[in-house]
């Protein structure tokens, strides 16, 4: 029997995603950039080449998530995939757009400890959402996804192992 589509909760669903996607590329843009801070992460990952790759964050946090969204896809299922094929797709927009709109930003608070501090607190708020939704922001995410099915480890757990195992080799792990 097929399910019935809502297109009031596909509406909802997308807006939600949505929204999340900006708070973390927001928490990306808004605490990382400024002061290049490198976390455990894709786009920490992406902040430490654009010293050396002549291409905006936004392109290389895009490449980086292609290889991880194919093998996200083909591991946790359509749902997942789907979703994060979506929220992936739209963290490099969302930093293109604050790219654009706010050029050469400066450290919000003045300090890296505080920029990572915030940083965490508020992409935390992003992450929550997709992961009840059964989606991730791609990257790392997807690698805590697969922990998940396939060791049966809670998500945030698996998540934040994920990113412990990438910050022990230098914020180089994808």
């Amino acid at each position: 029997m097929k399910k019935q589509i809502n297109c009031k909760e596909v509406a909802w669903e997308l807006f939600t995603l949505t929204a999340a996607v900006a708070i973390i590329a927001a928490a990306v843009y808004f605490f990382l950039v400024p002061s290049h801070a490198s976390v455990s992460s894709i786009s920490g990952l992406g902040i430490i080449l654009t010293n050396f790759i002549p291409l905006p964050l936004s392109v290389i946090t895009m490449v980086l998530n292609v290889v991880l969204l194919i093998i996200g896809f083909i591991t946790c299922g359509r749902e997942f995939g789907t979703k994060t094929v979506y929220t992936s797709i739209l963290l490099p927009v969302f930093i293109g757009i604050f790219e654009r709109i706010f050029p050469n930003i400066g450290s919000l608070t003045k300090t890296q400890e505080l920029d990572v501090l915030c940083y965490v607190l508020v992409v935390s708020v992003g992450l929550s959402i997709l992961f009840n939704m059964n989606a991730s922001s791609g990257g790392l995410d997807i690698v805590a996804k697969i922990m998940n099915k396939y060791l049966h480890i809670e998500l945030g757990e698996s998540h934040v192992f994920s990113r412990y195992v990438c910050g022990a080799f230098g914020s180089t792990c994808i």
